[in-house]
């Protein structure tokens, strides 16, 4: 056991946690699934299936994770989660999945939003 205190999960705080995370691992998805269709042959969909969302994951890793070494500060952590998703639906718009593209980057933005207003240090 550690002394740290993890965020409640009752509630609509619990809800948006469990969402968010979600909406974490879309995006991980996503980037997997437009990296193996922008690929120009079966090589290169295979290094951008894994290196798309293993971008994403060091950055997450690094710099907005909860026990990050180097978390970053609001309103910066923000703006680089928002960058994230962003990219995540520019990436899958252009892989031909538009739809699916908006989708995520709206959730991943809005949950994102609703973490800092219901479960704080999310």
């Amino acid at each position: 056991m550690t002394s740290e205190q993890a965020p409640k999960m009752q509630g609509i705080s619990g809800l948006v946690l469990a969402v968010r995370f979600l909406t974490e691992l879309a995006l991980l998805a996503g980037l997997a699934v437009a990296g193996a269709r922008l690929g120009q042959n079966a090589a290169f969909s295979i290094i951008e299936a894994v290196v798309f969302p293993a971008a994403a994951a060091a950055l997450w890793g690094l710099f907005i994770a909860p026990r990050a070494n180097r978390r970053l500060a609001e309103p910066l952590r923000f703006v680089v989660e928002f960058l994230l998703f962003a990219a995540t639906g520019l990436i899958l718009a252009l892989s031909g999945l538009v739809v699916l593209g908006v989708v995520i980057a709206v959730a991943g933005t809005a949950f994102a939003a609703l973490t800092r207003v219901y479960a704080k240090d999310g």
